[in-house]
């Protein structure tokens, strides 16, 4: 079975997903860092999406390959090649069965992908077939960095909304996502070293994302703009999406806007 395509998410995804300027350059830099990776080093990213990522290591000339289940993300991607000369290639396929051949790529890159897919376990050998020996699978995770004293962030108290109204509404795990392990989860780290991998954890970079409020936060779950929303059948997400508008209605400052501190982190798995 196939993962879950972000085609629907294509006209809003940078939007509400994308980097503030200059973030995913540093990002690039701290992989090329972290990874000693060369300038002739061949990169594939599982679920490359409108190239958030990749999009940096391209235009600096890396050989760089893109799966992904949604051809309409890739075409983002190719609006913002606009013809210039790469060594960049998007095919569109499953991850859980990568079209690549055995031991091709150095460094093999993934955010926020195996929650959605079948079987992530599979995902991880998968992947690991097409790495080359002694390269590396990075596994990146975007995190909130709130310090003591900090208010929660704008998306925490909505998640925390959110979450609650779905428990009033008795939606079961299998319609939230909850049981599919997202993130830096500890289980991948198992599997990754059961299979013989040395895993090592690192925060790349630290960063201050794009102002929000609790309103336009808000506004992402009751318009489905977040996958986990996708699953909820029709009349439970129109409830929950009533119910959150009076939970907005009632709190103190919902158009305050912020600034939250967030920090990239990756899980970075070898073979030797």
């Amino acid at each position: 079975m196939p993962g879950i395509s972000f085609d629907r998410a294509v006209d809003y995804y940078d939007a509400t997903r994308g980097y503030p300027p200059g973030v995913a350059e540093q990002l690039r830099d701290a992989l090329v860092a972290t990874l000693q990776l060369s300038q002739h080093a061949r990169l594939l990213e599982a679920g490359i999406g409108t190239g958030r990522i990749a999009l940096p290591f391209i235009e600096k000339g890396y050989f760089y390959v893109g799966v992904d289940l949604a051809r309409r993300m890739m075409g983002q991607l190719c609006q913002k090649l606009d013809g210039r000369v790469h060594q960049a290639y998007l095919v569109c396929g499953d991850v859980m069965h990568m079209p690549a051949a055995n031991a091709a790529f150095d460094a093999v890159i993934m955010a926020h992908v195996l929650h959605l897919v079948a079987d992530w376990r599979w995902t991880l050998n998968e992947v690991r077939r097409v790495l080359h020996p002694g390269g590396a699978i990075v596994l990146l995770s975007d995190e909130r960095n709130e310090q003591d004293g900090d208010p929660p962030a704008p998306r925490m108290q909505v998640q925390q909304a959110w979450s609650a109204i779905l428990d009033e509404l008795n939606v079961p795990p299998d319609q939230r996502r909850e049981s599919a392990p997202h993130g830096l989860d500890e289980r991948f780290q198992s599997h990754l070293e059961a299979s013989g991998a040395t895993v090592e954890r690192a925060t790349l970079l630290t960063y201050r994302q794009s102002p929000q409020s609790v309103r336009s936060v808000a506004q992402r779950y009751q318009e489905r703009m977040y996958s986990s929303c996708w699953v909820l059948p029709d009349d439970l997400h129109a409830e929950a999406a009533r119910r959150l508008q009076r939970w907005i209605n009632d709190h103190p400052s919902p158009d305050t806007m912020h600034e939250p501190s967030a920090r990239i982190d990756a899980m970075i798995a070898r073979w030797v």
